[in-house]
């Protein structure tokens, strides 16, 4: 989830919340301010009534124009208290205009004239207005609510999206960022301090990636190329002991073990000089390569080195003759590489399968248990059952090549059979 939809919905809740406490409030204060104005009105009109009444004024009419409607009767001492009293309350009184009860706020006042007789006046107001009127104004709060809410919401995301955009221009940067290569630096173009900070930390945390990483190329590099040389002069001289005609049998045993393990150091020290290499961008020489004949030389070279193991070996060729530009030694050794792991790992008398169609190639074997998708081309991976002399290396260098080559490599397991596939389009 983006940062901007994150802090959106993380706001959403309080924001509703402050919003709708404020709404209720607003409704509240109106709803008691339009009840405070009937009452006003009520009395009003009562204190003119009685002021007329007192004073033996005519009285209006009971039934005005407006709805107010009132009423005088006289009561006894006993039933006021002998203290004057005010009361409102909702009921229903009746409307002569329009001859039927409605909700009215009524007022009721007890007052004594000037012999001492008690009187109690009640007045009336239909409330089917004010309903109304509290009615529109709760409808119109909500409105209100509603549109707030989308309103700041949606000025909050863009405010939120003008802001992050150094943070966003960073992360674009990161993603292209690829070890070793010009990538520039690092984008710090903002006057927001946090963000400079941290472009400053990406900055200090690429450069000491890239020193770290020139320094391993160099070593691996290096080291790989100075150990090459012994290598290769301690094999000849273990093959020319072995041609001793006086060596023994169990000490030619020995010899061979040494012999071998040698080997299989010399084709390790060879795998990751070629690895060095290829990150430090060695291999440039582009060329035409026809992917299907190296393909048929690979299966022709590894049939005759594992014909011991019977192995079928087969092209099925669902397109045209594939064509590639690479670099024409990266090229043999990503096919070999594949090839030579099918035959390797294949069991005895089963079929190896490449199949050639317009997209790339895809070699596939069978094998009994599935191999780790996540680490199956890191270097050095070694699952359970792997054979003696594996270095580990040559899916590494595939995947190593294809990403220096533009090229895509995936692995994929199913029904008891390894197929690991090389997409040529970029």
């Amino acid at each position: 989830m983006r940062l901007v939809y994150k802090i959106t919905l993380t706001f959403i809740f309080p924001l509703a919340v402050t919003l709708g406490l404020w709404g209720w409030l607003s409704y509240r204060t109106m709803e008691k301010k339009i009840l405070a104005d009937t009452d006003l009105i009520l009395r009003s009109y009562s204190d003119d009534i009685i002021l007329r009444f007192l004073s033996g004024k005519e009285l209006p009419p009971r039934f005005n124009g407006v709805y107010n409607t009132y009423h005088i009767e006289e009561i006894t001492a006993e039933e006021t208290g002998s203290e004057a009293r005010v009361e409102y309350l909702e009921a229903e009184a009746y409307l002569r205009s329009q001859e039927d009860f409605a909700s009215s706020r009524i007022r009721r006042q007890t007052f004594r004239n000037n012999e001492g007789a008690w009187y109690r006046l009640t007045v009336s107001l239909p409330t089917f207005e004010r309903d109304v009127l509290v009615e529109h104004v709760l409808w119109w709060t909500v409105v209100l609510f509603f549109v707030l809410m989308v309103a700041i919401i949606f000025i909050g995301m863009i405010v939120l999206g003008y802001n992050m955009k150094p943070l966003y221009r960073l992360l674009e940067w990161m993603e292209e960022y690829e070890p070793g290569k010009p990538s520039g630096s690092v984008p710090s173009d903002t006057d927001v301090i946090e963000f400079r900070r941290l472009a400053s930390t990406v900055q200090l945390a690429v450069d000491r990636f890239e020193k770290q990483y020139e320094e391993r190329k160099m070593f691996i590099g290096n080291v790989a190329h100075e150990l090459q040389t012994p290598l290769a002069v301690c094999i000849n001289r273990m093959e020319m002991l072995l041609d001793y005609p006086s060596l023994d049998e169990e000490m030619a045993g020995e010899l061979v073990k040494v012999h071998r393990s040698l080997t299989s150091l010399s084709r390790m020290n060879k795998s990751l000089l070629m690895l060095a290499r290829i990150e430090n961008g060695q291999y440039s020489q582009l060329e035409d390569i026809d992917m299907t004949e190296a393909i048929r030389e690979s299966i022709a070279l590894n049939e005759e080195i594992y014909s011991y193991k019977e192995i079928r070996a087969m092209i099925r060729q669902e397109a045209g003759d594939l064509h590639f530009r690479m670099d024409g030694q990266m090229a043999a050794v990503l096919v070999g590489n594949l090839v030579r792991n099918a035959f390797r790992y294949a069991p005895q008398g089963s079929q190896v399968e490449v199949v050639i169609n317009a997209e790339g190639f895809s070699v596939i074997n069978e094998g009994g248990s599935p191999l780790d998708k996540n680490h199956v081309f890191r270097r050095f991976y070694q699952p359970s059952g792997r054979k003696e002399g594996s270095t580990g290396l040559g899916l590494a260098l595939a995947s190593a090549i294809c990403t220096h080559s533009g090229l895509g490599i995936g692995y994929e397991y199913a029904d008891g059979f390894h197929r690991f596939s090389v997409n040529l389009k970029k």
